[in-house]
Protein backbone atom coordinates (compact mmCIF):
# COMPACT_ATOMS: atom_id res chain seq x y z
CA UNK A 1 0.00 0.00 0.00
CA UNK A 2 1.05 3.18 -1.11
CA UNK A 3 2.16 5.87 1.91
CA UNK A 4 2.15 9.96 1.59
CA UNK A 5 5.98 9.44 1.31
CA UNK A 6 5.29 7.93 -1.98
CA UNK A 7 2.76 10.10 -3.33
CA UNK A 8 4.82 13.02 -2.66
CA UNK A 9 7.72 11.43 -4.55
CA UNK A 10 5.60 10.28 -7.66
CA UNK A 11 4.33 14.30 -7.81
CA UNK A 12 7.37 15.44 -7.15
CA UNK A 13 6.10 17.18 -4.11
CA UNK A 14 9.09 18.98 -2.69
CA UNK A 15 10.31 21.24 -0.38
CA UNK A 16 9.54 24.49 -2.88
CA UNK A 17 5.81 22.98 -3.12
CA UNK A 18 5.43 23.63 0.64
CA UNK A 19 6.74 26.47 0.69
CA UNK A 20 4.11 28.05 -2.24
CA UNK A 21 1.58 26.41 -0.05
CA UNK A 22 0.81 29.60 2.46
CA UNK A 23 0.89 31.79 -0.29
CA UNK A 24 -1.59 29.96 -2.43
CA UNK A 25 -3.31 29.77 0.68
CA UNK A 26 -3.46 33.14 1.06
CA UNK A 27 -5.11 33.47 -2.38
CA UNK A 28 -8.11 31.16 -2.54
CA UNK A 29 -9.42 30.75 0.82
CA UNK A 30 -10.56 34.36 0.94
CA UNK A 31 -12.54 32.96 -1.96
CA UNK A 32 -13.60 29.51 -0.52
CA UNK A 33 -17.09 30.95 -0.21
CA UNK A 34 -17.52 31.87 -4.04
CA UNK A 35 -15.84 28.46 -4.78
CA UNK A 36 -18.30 26.56 -2.51
CA UNK A 37 -21.05 28.42 -3.95
CA UNK A 38 -20.29 28.16 -7.40
CA UNK A 39 -19.54 24.32 -6.80
CA UNK A 40 -22.90 23.49 -5.08
CA UNK A 41 -24.42 25.27 -8.97
CA UNK A 42 -22.12 22.79 -10.99
CA UNK A 43 -23.58 19.76 -8.66
CA UNK A 44 -27.57 21.11 -9.00
CA UNK A 45 -26.73 20.86 -13.00
CA UNK A 46 -26.63 17.30 -12.63
CA UNK A 47 -29.81 15.66 -12.23
CA UNK A 48 -27.79 12.31 -10.50
CA UNK A 49 -25.50 14.71 -8.03
CA UNK A 50 -28.38 16.77 -7.38
CA UNK A 51 -30.27 14.24 -5.59
CA UNK A 52 -27.57 13.98 -2.86
CA UNK A 53 -29.02 17.83 -1.77
CA UNK A 54 -32.89 17.11 -1.30
CA UNK A 55 -33.08 19.47 1.38
CA UNK A 56 -31.46 23.21 2.46
CA UNK A 57 -29.86 21.38 5.45
CA UNK A 58 -27.66 18.95 3.18
CA UNK A 59 -26.91 21.98 0.85
CA UNK A 60 -25.37 23.81 3.91
CA UNK A 61 -23.41 20.81 4.73
CA UNK A 62 -21.90 20.59 1.24
CA UNK A 63 -20.71 23.87 1.57
CA UNK A 64 -18.69 23.62 4.67
CA UNK A 65 -17.63 20.00 3.71
CA UNK A 66 -15.85 21.87 0.15
CA UNK A 67 -14.05 24.47 2.71
CA UNK A 68 -13.25 22.07 4.86
CA UNK A 69 -11.24 20.29 2.14
CA UNK A 70 -9.68 23.18 -0.03
CA UNK A 71 -8.25 24.06 3.84
CA UNK A 72 -7.02 20.84 3.98
CA UNK A 73 -5.24 20.79 0.47
CA UNK A 74 -3.91 24.49 0.56
CA UNK A 75 -2.92 24.46 4.57
CA UNK A 76 -1.66 20.63 4.84
CA UNK A 77 1.24 19.53 5.83
CA UNK A 78 1.26 16.71 3.54
CA UNK A 79 1.70 13.45 6.03
CA UNK A 80 -0.18 10.35 7.09
CA UNK A 81 -2.80 12.33 8.67
CA UNK A 82 -3.47 14.05 5.47
CA UNK A 83 -3.68 11.01 3.58
CA UNK A 84 -6.04 9.14 6.00
CA UNK A 85 -8.63 12.37 5.98
CA UNK A 86 -8.29 12.54 2.12
CA UNK A 87 -9.18 8.65 1.85
CA UNK A 88 -12.00 9.02 4.75
CA UNK A 89 -13.63 11.39 1.90
CA UNK A 90 -13.02 8.89 -0.80
CA UNK A 91 -14.62 6.01 1.27
CA UNK A 92 -18.08 8.49 2.28
CA UNK A 93 -18.02 9.16 -1.96
CA UNK A 94 -18.02 5.16 -2.11
CA UNK A 95 -20.37 3.96 0.91
CA UNK A 96 -23.03 7.15 -0.46
CA UNK A 97 -22.75 5.43 -3.92
CA UNK A 98 -21.22 8.69 -5.93
CA UNK A 99 -19.50 7.43 -8.92
CA UNK A 100 -15.78 8.50 -9.61
CA UNK A 101 -16.55 10.20 -13.08
CA UNK A 102 -18.39 13.09 -11.00
CA UNK A 103 -15.84 13.35 -8.47
CA UNK A 104 -12.97 13.72 -11.49
CA UNK A 105 -15.23 16.45 -12.99
CA UNK A 106 -15.63 18.12 -9.99
CA UNK A 107 -11.83 18.52 -9.37
CA UNK A 108 -11.54 19.75 -13.11
CA UNK A 109 -14.10 22.18 -12.31
CA UNK A 110 -12.39 23.04 -8.98
CA UNK A 111 -9.20 23.34 -11.09
CA UNK A 112 -10.46 26.17 -13.00
CA UNK A 113 -12.04 28.05 -10.61
CA UNK A 114 -8.90 27.88 -8.44
CA UNK A 115 -6.59 28.93 -12.05
CA UNK A 116 -8.87 31.87 -12.94
CA UNK A 117 -7.96 33.53 -9.48
CA UNK A 118 -4.13 32.76 -9.09
CA UNK A 119 -4.16 34.24 -12.61
CA UNK A 120 -5.54 37.28 -11.80
CA UNK A 121 -4.20 37.68 -7.98
CA UNK A 122 -0.42 37.30 -9.41
CA UNK A 123 0.23 39.15 -12.64
CA UNK A 124 4.31 38.27 -12.56
CA UNK A 125 4.44 35.06 -15.20
CA UNK A 126 7.35 32.97 -13.47
CA UNK A 127 5.98 33.05 -10.31
CA UNK A 128 2.70 32.63 -11.03
CA UNK A 129 3.19 29.37 -13.21
CA UNK A 130 5.21 28.13 -10.02
CA UNK A 131 2.09 28.36 -7.83
CA UNK A 132 -0.04 26.93 -10.62
CA UNK A 133 2.22 24.03 -10.34
CA UNK A 134 1.85 23.90 -6.59
CA UNK A 135 -1.55 23.78 -7.31
CA UNK A 136 -1.99 21.44 -9.86
CA UNK A 137 -0.03 18.66 -7.68
CA UNK A 138 -2.37 18.90 -4.86
CA UNK A 139 -4.95 18.88 -6.53
CA UNK A 140 -3.64 15.81 -8.44
CA UNK A 141 -2.67 14.55 -5.08
CA UNK A 142 -5.95 14.83 -3.34
CA UNK A 143 -7.56 13.35 -6.36
CA UNK A 144 -5.36 10.42 -6.08
CA UNK A 145 -5.99 9.45 -2.86
CA UNK A 146 -10.06 9.96 -2.97
CA UNK A 147 -10.33 7.68 -6.18
CA UNK A 148 -7.92 5.30 -4.10
CA UNK A 149 -11.11 4.46 -2.68
CA UNK A 150 -12.61 3.52 -5.72
CA UNK A 151 -10.21 1.38 -6.88
CA UNK A 152 -10.10 -0.78 -3.11
CA UNK A 153 -13.85 -1.10 -3.50
CA UNK A 154 -13.79 -2.38 -6.69
CA UNK A 155 -11.35 -4.59 -5.92
CA UNK A 156 -13.07 -5.70 -2.97
CA UNK A 157 -15.84 -6.87 -5.46
CA UNK A 158 -13.63 -8.49 -7.93
CA UNK A 159 -11.56 -10.64 -5.02
CA UNK A 160 -15.72 -11.25 -3.36
CA UNK A 161 -16.66 -12.42 -7.17
CA UNK A 162 -13.30 -14.15 -7.89
CA UNK A 163 -13.50 -16.65 -4.71
CA UNK A 164 -17.18 -17.37 -5.30
CA UNK A 165 -16.59 -18.15 -9.08
CA UNK A 166 -12.92 -20.17 -8.04
CA UNK A 167 -15.50 -22.12 -4.87
CA UNK A 168 -17.81 -22.41 -7.57
CA UNK A 169 -15.58 -24.27 -9.77
CA UNK A 170 -13.54 -26.32 -7.46
CA UNK A 171 -17.30 -27.57 -6.69
CA UNK A 172 -18.03 -28.16 -9.97
CA UNK A 173 -14.53 -29.96 -10.89
CA UNK A 174 -14.95 -32.12 -7.48
CA UNK A 175 -18.48 -32.72 -8.90
CA UNK A 176 -18.08 -33.90 -11.76
CA UNK A 177 -15.05 -35.93 -11.12
CA UNK A 178 -16.99 -37.54 -8.11
CA UNK A 179 -20.05 -38.53 -11.57
CA UNK A 180 -16.96 -40.01 -13.18
CA UNK A 181 -15.81 -42.40 -10.81
CA UNK A 182 -19.78 -43.14 -10.61
CA UNK A 183 -19.73 -43.84 -14.39
CA UNK A 184 -16.39 -45.99 -14.27
CA UNK A 185 -17.78 -48.30 -11.53
CA UNK A 186 -20.91 -48.72 -13.64
CA UNK A 187 -18.50 -49.07 -16.51
CA UNK A 188 -16.14 -52.22 -14.05
CA UNK A 189 -19.82 -53.57 -13.13
CA UNK A 190 -21.39 -53.88 -16.89
CA UNK A 191 -18.04 -55.07 -17.76
CA UNK A 192 -18.20 -58.01 -15.45
CA UNK A 193 -21.57 -58.51 -16.40
CA UNK A 194 -20.92 -58.85 -20.37
CA UNK A 195 -18.15 -61.29 -19.68
CA UNK A 196 -20.79 -63.01 -17.69
CA UNK A 197 -22.81 -63.22 -20.93
CA UNK A 198 -19.76 -63.89 -22.68
CA UNK A 199 -19.18 -66.56 -20.93
CA UNK A 200 -23.30 -68.36 -20.59
CA UNK A 201 -23.19 -68.05 -24.46
CA UNK A 202 -19.72 -69.84 -24.64
CA UNK A 203 -21.89 -72.64 -22.80
CA UNK A 204 -24.96 -71.95 -25.01
CA UNK A 205 -22.82 -72.97 -27.79
CA UNK A 206 -21.07 -76.28 -26.70
CA UNK A 207 -24.79 -77.50 -25.15
CA UNK A 208 -26.81 -76.26 -27.24
CA UNK A 209 -26.64 -75.29 -30.86
CA UNK A 210 -23.06 -74.86 -31.85
CA UNK A 211 -23.32 -72.12 -34.76
CA UNK A 212 -26.05 -69.96 -33.32
CA UNK A 213 -24.17 -70.30 -30.10
CA UNK A 214 -20.56 -69.11 -31.33
CA UNK A 215 -22.23 -65.81 -33.09
CA UNK A 216 -23.99 -64.87 -29.98
CA UNK A 217 -20.50 -65.43 -28.15
CA UNK A 218 -18.76 -62.68 -30.72
CA UNK A 219 -21.35 -60.50 -30.45
CA UNK A 220 -20.86 -60.12 -26.70
CA UNK A 221 -17.39 -60.27 -27.27
CA UNK A 222 -17.38 -57.27 -28.99
CA UNK A 223 -19.71 -55.62 -26.29
CA UNK A 224 -17.19 -56.80 -24.04
CA UNK A 225 -13.71 -55.03 -26.18
CA UNK A 226 -15.88 -51.71 -27.07
CA UNK A 227 -16.69 -51.66 -22.46
CA UNK A 228 -13.28 -52.27 -21.96
CA UNK A 229 -12.45 -49.26 -24.58
CA UNK A 230 -14.87 -47.05 -23.00
CA UNK A 231 -13.10 -47.53 -19.68
CA UNK A 232 -9.37 -46.90 -21.29
CA UNK A 233 -11.33 -43.68 -22.13
CA UNK A 234 -12.92 -42.49 -18.94
CA UNK A 235 -9.39 -43.74 -17.48
CA UNK A 236 -7.78 -41.51 -19.50
CA UNK A 237 -10.30 -38.61 -18.97
CA UNK A 238 -9.86 -38.82 -15.75
CA UNK A 239 -6.27 -38.16 -15.72
CA UNK A 240 -7.15 -35.32 -17.69
CA UNK A 241 -6.54 -36.74 -20.85
CA UNK A 242 -9.04 -35.91 -24.29
CA UNK A 243 -12.94 -36.96 -24.47
CA UNK A 244 -12.84 -39.11 -27.36
CA UNK A 245 -16.22 -39.02 -29.19
CA UNK A 246 -15.47 -41.69 -31.45
CA UNK A 247 -14.90 -44.39 -28.98
CA UNK A 248 -19.11 -43.88 -28.97
CA UNK A 249 -19.40 -44.43 -32.18
CA UNK A 250 -17.34 -47.94 -32.51
CA UNK A 251 -19.85 -49.01 -29.84
CA UNK A 252 -23.18 -48.18 -31.79
CA UNK A 253 -21.42 -49.62 -34.30
CA UNK A 254 -20.74 -52.66 -32.88
CA UNK A 255 -23.95 -52.91 -31.36
CA UNK A 256 -25.24 -53.19 -35.13
CA UNK A 257 -22.82 -55.62 -36.19
CA UNK A 258 -24.19 -57.92 -33.01
CA UNK A 259 -27.24 -57.22 -33.89
CA UNK A 260 -26.64 -58.36 -37.60
CA UNK A 261 -25.31 -61.46 -36.62
CA UNK A 262 -28.05 -62.47 -34.72
CA UNK A 263 -30.78 -61.36 -37.33
CA UNK A 264 -29.26 -63.34 -39.87
CA UNK A 265 -29.61 -66.67 -37.39
CA UNK A 266 -33.55 -65.33 -36.37
CA UNK A 267 -34.06 -64.99 -40.26
CA UNK A 268 -35.40 -61.61 -40.00
CA UNK A 269 -37.20 -59.98 -43.56
CA UNK A 270 -35.27 -58.61 -46.15
CA UNK A 271 -36.27 -55.16 -45.15
CA UNK A 272 -35.27 -54.96 -41.31
CA UNK A 273 -32.10 -56.94 -42.51
CA UNK A 274 -31.48 -53.87 -44.97
CA UNK A 275 -32.32 -51.04 -42.34
CA UNK A 276 -30.03 -52.37 -40.60
CA UNK A 277 -27.31 -52.58 -42.94
CA UNK A 278 -28.71 -48.96 -43.88
CA UNK A 279 -28.02 -47.88 -40.30
CA UNK A 280 -24.53 -49.82 -40.25
CA UNK A 281 -23.32 -47.69 -43.13
CA UNK A 282 -24.32 -44.66 -41.89
CA UNK A 283 -22.54 -45.18 -38.68
CA UNK A 284 -19.55 -45.81 -40.38
CA UNK A 285 -19.72 -42.69 -42.68
CA UNK A 286 -20.17 -40.68 -38.67
CA UNK A 287 -16.99 -42.79 -38.27
CA UNK A 288 -15.18 -41.67 -40.57
CA UNK A 289 -15.62 -37.76 -39.98
CA UNK A 290 -15.62 -37.91 -36.49
CA UNK A 291 -11.95 -39.75 -36.92
CA UNK A 292 -10.93 -36.62 -39.24
CA UNK A 293 -12.22 -34.28 -37.06
CA UNK A 294 -10.37 -36.45 -34.05
CA UNK A 295 -7.15 -36.40 -35.95
CA UNK A 296 -7.17 -32.72 -36.68
CA UNK A 297 -7.68 -31.95 -33.25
Amino acid sequence: MKTMKDIRKSYRFAGKDEENLPQLAEILLPVSNELARDFYDFLMEDPRTATYFPTSEAVKRRHETIKGWFRLVLTGPYDSRLMMRLEKIGQVHVKIGLEGHYVNAAMAFIRTLCVRHVIAAVPERYEREDLLETLNKVLDISLDVMTGSYREAELKKVFLSYRVESSLVQWSERFVHGLNLILTIGLLIMAVGVASLFAYDVIFAYTGNLEKGVIKALGSLLILWMLIELLHTEVRHLRGGKFRVRVFVELAMVAFIRKLFVASFDKQDPVTFGLLLGAMGTLGLVFFLVGRTDDRA
